[in-house]
């Protein structure tokens, strides 16, 4: 197998099993399925039910380690097979790499501006003015 096929799966599988534990689980899971099972509009259930088995024993282990590890190396091996079966979705697996990434590394967080003199409060806030607040 070429070398380059054999590091994005591993690289997808590893992405799919990190989205595993986090909210963008869902979306990661429907693009994985439908990418693996080349459905482009249908999800194949069958595979929706093996992810979530897996994602089940990564969430719900005492050692979850050990589970994440398995699970890695057991859906790198299913890329590994289809990749090799269908080396002209080596650049939508790539994307899938990506989209997990950025979906994973912006869960939860906000992008907040503001201006001179702002306040930005995580539970109560109380606002303020100076004098002179009012001219401006």
């Amino acid at each position: 197998m070429d070398p380059a096929l054999a590091g994005l799966a591993g690289a997808a599988g590893a992405a799919l099993v990190q989205a595993m534990a986090t909210d963008f689980w869902s979306t990661a899971r429907v693009r994985f399925a439908r990418m693996v099972g080349r459905a482009p509009d249908a999800v194949p259930e069958e595979l929706v039910g093996e992810l979530e088995e897996s994602a089940r024993r990564v969430t719900g282990e005492v050692h979850p380690e050990v589970a994440v590890q398995a699970e890695r190396e057991r859906w790198t091996a299913v890329l590994v097979r289809f990749l090799v079966e269908h080396p002209e979705a080596a650049a939508e697996a790539q994307e899938f790499v990506h989209s997990v990434q950025r979906g994973v590394n912006t869960e939860g967080s906000q992008n907040v501006s503001a201006g001179r003199d702002a306040f930005i409060s995580g539970r109560d806030q109380h606002i303020s003015f100076r004098a002179g607040d009012d001219e401006r």
